[in-house]
């Protein structure tokens, strides 16, 4: 029994459902994003202004700005001190002293939080494969 325009324009509703759904997601994702980095970057210029711990303005703007980008983008601030770290270390060479480790954050929980991400990513692959194939497919997906 091949698949019947009802049950098409049901997978096709579903589909559009789903990639709403992921679209609301990334635009969660960026909004939040974007709300850390500045709300971060913010409080840290206005923290550095008023207790006077940085020197120079300039210095105290590129600390707001690391401060809010490690807010926003945590891997690119890891990159960025991790960079740093190896300025230093090679530095650190031409003294002769050693460089401090730079640690890494346990990233363990990041998997927990993709998981419904990758489950709306396979459903709208699902429901995109059996459109493409719904002459042959007797059976909708479930």
């Amino acid at each position: 029994m091949p698949a019947t325009d009802r049950t098409i324009r049901r997978v096709t509703r579903e589909l559009r459902r789903l990639e709403a759904l992921a679209a609301r997601r990334r635009g969660r994702v960026r909004m939040m994003r974007a709300l850390r980095g500045l709300g971060g970057a913010g409080a840290t210029f206005a923290a550095l202004v008023k207790l006077k711990l940085a020197a120079s303005v300039g210095l105290k703007i590129g600390l707001a700005i690391l401060v809010g980008l490690g807010l926003a983008w945590p891997f690119v601030a890891l990159a960025l001190l991790a960079l740093m770290g190896l300025v230093l270390a090679i530095l650190s060479l031409f003294d002769g002293g050693g460089a401090g480790d730079v640690g890494c954050p346990d990233a363990s929980c990041c998997d927990r939080r993709e998981r419904r991400a990758a489950r709306l990513k396979q459903l709208i692959a699902t429901r995109r494969a059996w459109l493409e194939a719904a002459a042959a497919s007797p059976e909708p997906p479930s």
